[in-house]
């Protein structure tokens, strides 16, 4: 009888220390005390000591390695100016984005382009507008843009436009005459507005423009030409810095 408690209870600390090993056993029950319906995406070491980063249902927080403490919103890196945060939804939005096809995408591109971004436009927008107009520039910078159609629904009749856009002969021609303010003739047929809101909504864009990096980086909403080319050149560059382990 002993020997058969010492067994049990052998194996049951040896279960428990397993768990406590396994990131994603800690993070997951940790979460699931505060939303127990909370989908895990991604669990990596953050660039915090003693943290994971955590994708949670298309947002990232950072979670203790005991699972005790959460932290949630903005984490800055004092020396690198950067918000670190942002480290962990990079995986997540590279793979969502890589998840676009370019048969779903109008793009407007130099000849040899030295950079590329997927734009979440809304022809409503007025940023997106201001965006668009200086499209020119940003191809002569060697910036390849692509635009993905994501109609806000605070913009009421944006989703038609957006559909008549796709639904074209020439989609760049009715892109240029939409986002000038020009009225389209209502068209309609198959679109993909509904699966790119739903990839949106998956990598927590709510406003547009939404300008990313194939690399899934966040660039901003609006941003003029040679800042974003500065932003991506600075992104090209090597990453030397370590990030520490829990």
């Amino acid at each position: 009888m002993y020997r058969i408690l010492l067994s049990t209870l052998l194996a049951v600390c040896a279960a428990s220390a397993s768990a406590a090993d396994d990131p994603t056993a800690v993070v997951t029950q940790a979460l699931h005390k505060l939303a127990p319906n909370t989908k895990i995406e991604s669990v990596a070491p953050a660039p915090l000591a003693g943290f994971y980063a955590v994708v949670a249902d298309g947002h990232p927080v950072f979670v203790s390695a005991d699972g005790k403490y959460l932290i949630e919103g903005h984490v800055y890196d004092i020396d690198a100016r950067r918000n670190v945060m942002d480290d962990a939804m990079a995986g997540v939005r590279k793979q969502a984005l890589a998840s676009i096809p370019a048969s779903k995408r109008i793009v407007f591109a130099p000849p040899h382009p030295k950079y590329h971004v997927t734009v979440f436009t809304d022809p409503d927008c007025p940023y997106c507008r201001e965006f668009h107009k200086q499209i020119a520039e940003y191809n002569q910078l060697g910036i390849a843009v692509d635009y993905v159609l994501f109609p806000l629904s605070i913009h009421p009749g944006a989703d038609k436009v957006a559909q008549t856009v796709w639904c074209s002969k020439d989609r760049n021609t009715a892109f240029n005459e939409a986002l000038a303010g020009k009225t389209l003739a209502p068209l309609t047929c198959p679109n993909p507005i509904a699966e790119i809101t739903s990839i949106a909504g998956s990598i927590g864009v709510n406003g547009t423009p939404g300008i990313f990096a194939d690399d899934g980086t966040l660039l901003g909403g609006y941003v003029p030409p040679a800042q974003l080319a500065k932003q991506l050149q600075a992104l090209a560059q090597p990453q030397t810095q370590p990030k520490s382990a829990p």
